[in-house]
């Protein structure tokens, strides 16, 4: 396993460097990186920008906007929050593949790592690690090609009083959970780890908890790693176009919250054809969701025409748990 530790407090540099690892580099090779950035809100690849954060405050505030490729919710880091990222070949294939990569290479590990360090984590949830009831880490993943991408991020001492100014949940996921605000339902770590002087220390407790017996091979960028890197970065993630996206065009517009996430449909339908087909929302699937788009595109907009299309389609891929009769209840919402 190689181990990264870019300098750098760019986030849209980190997503960049996994990005690099995930079609260029070292295809064959596992690799763990641990990171930090400035204060910066990350936006699930699915979600829409203005409905998730406060742009105008992280304008005032100097908080960074990045939009990452893997799906799931909205975070904020600052220098007080350690994110990490492992990259894997990926050998598993078939409908349970997002399951299985979850159980496998998600919370466990984390999970594991943290209760070597004394702290009594559990996984729970879709994609977060708990500590006596409050969120202490959210976790992410993505596939390109045959690599997987799993992210996550650790608060270790984030300001949570800003973290919680500056991201908006909406009123269905705060009732849904009965909880009456985002601070109430995060913690930091520090306060637990009381012979850890700072966050630096932490991530070195980490780095040898995750990679126990794994071969600790660090791997320092080189000057053309960073020029392709660099250059991802200005196509990609510190392109606003990436960042912000623009707004659907559409005449059909429908939401809804399940248990593995929101889902929320864009259709512009004319003539009772489906012309274009937005989908957007904090599920957890690991394929990029415009394969589904692209399958509802020219379709009738009747039942019978969406459900054919869909029925080979490997939704867990795409959606997460979210499944799909759930996901036709988004799209034929008068019809159950």
């Amino acid at each position: 396993m190689l181990y990264i530790e870019p300098q750098s407090a760019d986030a849209a540099f980190h997503f960049s460097v996994e990005e690099y690892f995930m079609t260029r580099a070292h295809a064959d090779e596992a690799i763990f990186m641990t990171w930090r950035t400035g204060k910066c809100v990350m936006l699930g690849c699915n979600q829409i920008a203005h409905a998730e954060i406060d742009i105008r405050l992280a304008d005032k505030s100097g908080i960074q906007i990045v939009r990452r490729s893997s799906g799931g919710g909205t975070i904020f880091t600052d220098p007080g929050v350690l994110l990490y990222t492992v990259i894997l070949p990926l050998p598993y294939r078939g409908t349970n593949d997002v399951k299985r990569l979850e159980s496998d290479y998600a919370s466990g590990p984390v999970v594991s790592a943290l209760r070597g360090m004394g702290i009594e984590a559990r996984a729970e949830g879709r994609n977060d690690i708990t500590l006596n009831g409050a969120k202490i880490s959210g976790l992410a993943q993505y596939v390109k090609g045959n690599r997987l991408c799993t992210h996550g991020s650790l608060l270790f001492s984030a300001n949570l009083d800003e973290l919680a100014a500056m991201l908006k949940p909406d009123d269905g996921k705060i009732r849904s959970k009965a909880l009456r605000s985002v601070r109430a339902r995060v913690a930091n770590i520090s306060p637990l780890l009381p012979g850890v002087e700072d966050i630096e220390d932490f991530r070195r407790l980490l780095k040898i908890n995750i990679l126990e017996e794994q071969t600790d091979d660090e791997y320092v960028l080189t000057a053309d790693d960073i020029a392709r890197i660099e250059e991802i970065r200005r196509l990609k993630y510190a392109n606003p176009d990436w960042t912000f996206g623009h707004a659907p065009k559409f005449s059909f517009h429908q939401t809804k919250r399940f248990a593995a996430g929101k889902v929320e449909i864009f259709l512009d339908i004319a003539e009772g054809v489906v012309k274009s087909c937005v989908i957007r929302g904090d599920f957890l699937g690991v394929t990029p969701i415009r394969g589904i788009e692209e399958l509802l595109e020219s379709q009738p907009y009747r039942r019978d025409a969406i459900n054919r299309v869909l029925e080979n389609a490997d939704m867990s891929r795409y959606l997460g748990g979210v499944t799909k009769e759930q996901f036709m209840e988004c799209v034929f919402p008068d019809e159950r």
